[in-house]
């Protein structure tokens, strides 16, 4: 709880003026199809848009209690108290919690574009600068790129707590074990360890390693937190056309030129 105690208190000192902005929309993953990507969003009423993982989407129970969730118990209210959910450990209030810290969060970057180094061009290969002699750990799956690491870096190493992702063969390693990082020159972590609290278990881990990202939806947050912690970029998603990602995202539907992908890393 502490890196979330930490997110929030980065938040509240980088952005006091915003704190009493009120939620607008919660918009709630439109189907429960593993197919859907499994995030949440909420809308401030200046614009800010921010995400968070739905960490419950592969439990039957929480996903009939998110999908029974009343928008109206958010909307209309302040973005500090239900950023504040995010210490909670109910799982549907603490995904409201960060979504509402990212969308804050957003909101000063947007604002304050010099605060960190942007970088709109690059792609996660761009930023890894990885060839034949790299050895790459990731932690969480990232199925859809998992085909290009392994064809870029001499090893691809992958750390997912989940049983059913590590089952069948991979081309890479898969393990459960965060003490296989050790000796990867470059590392790719999922947002989500800000959600479940596996970032501080992970980082230890990453000592061998030159270069550690961070990237997903989730990670829409001030990142000044986890660059503390070692991590040298932060990629995110921005929302560059809020109707067309609302109605997008409504329908099930792939946000393409409703967004892009920034990197965040440290002001030079």
């Amino acid at each position: 709880m502490s890196l979330r105690k930490d997110l929030i208190a980065s938040v509240r000192n980088k952005c006091p003026d915003s704190l009493s902005v009120k939620v607008q929309r919660f918009v709630k993953t439109p189907v429960c199809d593993t197919k859907i990507p499994p995030f949440t969003v909420a809308v401030l009423e200046n614009g800010a848009v921010g995400f968070s993982y739905n960490l419950f989407h592969r439990d039957d129970q929480a996903m009939q209690r998110y999908v029974a969730w009343d928008p109206d118990e958010i909307v209309g209210k302040t973005a500090d108290e239900i950023m504040s959910w995010l210490l909670t450990e109910d799982t549907l209030k603490k995904t409201a919690g960060l979504a509402v810290l990212n969308a804050l969060s957003q909101d000063f970057l947007n604002t304050n574009p010099g605060a960190y180094r942007l970088d709109t061009e690059s792609d996660l290969f761009d930023i890894l600068r990885l060839d034949k002699s790299s050895r790459v750990g990731v932690v969480g799956f990232f199925r859809p790129m998992m085909d290009k690491l392994v064809e870029k870096a001499g090893e691809v190493v992958v750390v997912e707590l989940s049983e059913d992702l590590r089952e069948g063969s991979h081309p890479f390693t898969m393990t459960d074990d965060p003490e296989a990082l050790r000796g990867c020159d470059k590392i790719l972590i999922t947002a989500t360890t800000v959600l479940n609290d596996s970032l501080l278990t992970v980082i230890p881990h990453c000592i061998d390693a030159a270069f550690v990202a961070m990237m997903g939806p989730t990670a829409g947050f001030l990142p000044d937190t986890v660059f503390a912690l070692g991590v040298d970029a932060v990629g995110f998603t921005r929302v560059k056309d809020l109707d067309l990602f609302l109605e997008r995202f409504s329908s099930g539907g792939k946000w393409g030129e409703a967004t892009s992908k920034i990197w965040a890393m440290p002001a030079r």
